[in-house]
This record gives structure tokens, C-alpha cells and sequence, in this order.
């Protein structure tokens, strides 16, 4: 029987993401020339993991992907609207890895009542496009070799204070996105 997750991270995560994370360095499909030390990375996710939110997918208790929110680049004063990031292990592409993640956080989104995720992808990686668009987003805006997709978040609330920040979201809401992600998952043959 194949196990399967999708889940928060933790800081004891950061050495296995890294791992899914450096063959994408020093390509289109990610904003950095080198991989982070490790140190460094494990800081992003401390910082990033209770405010915005980072996921990870396990197959086998094996890291296959992951992904995670930021500030809005256009917008980084308005919490409503957030960036969206997402890496899956060459070995799990098209495999359901990338839409449980996606799903889990965008039900994880809609809870906490954020209104508006982005995501940049290089006009050249073809698949990062066919993903975005397959899961509903559409074009926003065009910069240099960046396209920038939008996707119009249902927010639970319609006019909240602030959104909920993930690690608050009601426990029974949260497992239960999170086992209906798990099933979207396809392990290897």
C-alpha cells in the first residue's frame, strides 16, 4: 500500500525540499541562479510557513513536491492578494503531485479569505503554462519573459478584518482538504 500526504511543513522539512528544489535553480522554472544554503532556506520556510503558508506532498514518506505562498510583488501591502510557487520532483511530474498541492492550498486560501493569487512563469516553460491554465488561471499581465497568471480566489468571508493565517484554520476543515488533496496524488508504477 502506497502512502500518501499532503501537509504543512515544518522546519525539519527544509533539507528534503531543498533537495526538489535545486535541479529547477538556474533555469526559468525558478527565480534563483543557485540553490540557498540550507540555513537560509529553512529561515523562508520559519518565516513564510505561519504567516502565508508552505505544503508539502510525500509519497512513501518521500518529499515529491511542494509549494508556498508570498507577498504580492505588485501589492505586498495588501493581504488579501498573495503569490503562489510550486516545485514537484521530475520523477512525480504529472502525477498529481502539483493540483493536490494546489488544491489543499487553494482551499486553505478560500478558508482564510484571500481574495487573489498570482503566479510567474517564464514565457518558455511550456508546462508551468499548461498546469496554470488547466487548474483556472488566467493571463494577468505580460513582463519581459514573465507571464503573470491570476486566479480569483471564494473567499469564505466576504470582508474580513485581515485573512486567517493557515496554522489557524479550523482543524476539521484543514484534515479534511487535506485528505481530499492525498487522493489526487498518483504514485509511480
Amino acid at each position: 500500500m502506497t502512502l500518501k500526504a499532503v501537509r504543512r511543513v515544518n522546519e525539519w522539512d527544509g533539507p528534503s525540499m531543498l533537495k526538489v528544489y535545486a535541479p529547477y535553480t538556474g533555469t526559468e522554472k525558478a527565480p534563483e541562479k543557485e540553490p540557498p544554503e540550507l540555513q537560509e532556506y529553512i529561515q523562508r520556510i520559519d518565516r513564510y510557513t505561519y504567516g502565508l503558508g508552505w505544503l508539502l506532498a510525500e509519497v512513501d514518506c518521500q518529499t515529491v513536491g511542494f509549494c508556498h505562498l508570498t507577498e504580492d510583488r505588485n501589492d505586498p501591502g495588501n493581504l488579501f492578494s498573495v503569490e503562489f510557487q510550486l516545485y514537484v520532483r521530475e520523477d512525480y511530474l504529472r502525477r498529481g503531485v502539483g493540483t493536490a498541492l494546489w488544491s489543499l492550498m487553494r482551499d486553505m486560501m478560500e478558508e482564510g479569505s484571500r481574495r487573489q493569487v498570482f503566479a510567474r512563469v517564464h514565457r518558455d516553460n511550456s508546462e508551468g503554462l499548461a498546469f496554470f491554465d488547466a487548474m483556472g488561471f488566467t493571463e494577468y499581465d505580460a513582463k519581459d519573459d514573465t507571464v503573470i497568471l491570476k486566479y480569483e480566489l471564494k473567499p469564505r468571508e466576504a470582508d474580513p478584518e485581515r485573512p486567517t493565517k493557515p496554522y489557524l484554520i479550523d482543524k476539521f476543515v484543514y484534515e479534511a482538504a487535506r485528505e481530499r488533496a492525498a487522493e489526487l496524488i498518483r504514485p509511480a508504477l
